[in-house]
């Protein structure tokens, strides 16, 4: 293996790693707003942009080539805060624009670059 080999394993596996980091963020976040807005007079109302945003962004991640055979992982975690959602948030737009910069593919580049957005959405709509 050349030294060039090895870049490009410890680059894929680390864009894999981001990727599916966040995509299991990305749900998590979606399934607690939901259920934040089901539990909650007027819920909707009030978490209706968050649920849009967390959805989008969870779809559009969803079409990076690269996460076809990576399923999210399911987190138990019930009880999170708007500010934990906030910091998900925060934290899935910025390893998005970091999984971009790594893609080799342009359809993975375009996936994460779309998730960020709406993660960066997601987070404003926390605010």
């Amino acid at each position: 293996m050349t030294h060039e080999d090895h870049h490009q394993d410890v680059r894929h596996t680390w864009f894999t790693e981001i990727l599916t980091t966040a995509l299991n963020d990305l749900a998590h976040a979606e399934r607690v707003i939901t259920a934040y807005a089901a539990q909650q007079p007027d819920g909707f109302i009030a978490w209706g942009m968050a649920e849009g945003e967390a959805v989008q962004a969870h779809q559009a991640l969803r079409q990076a080539p690269a996460l076809h055979a990576a399923p999210p992982t399911d987190h138990t975690e019930a009880n999170a805060t708007a500010d934990t959602l906030f910091n998900l948030a925060t934290k899935a737009a910025q390893s998005l624009v970091r999984a971009a910069e790594l893609a080799a593919d342009p359809d993975d580049k375009m996936a994460c670059l779309q998730a960020a957005l709406h993660a960066g959405r997601l987070r404003d709509a926390l605010r």
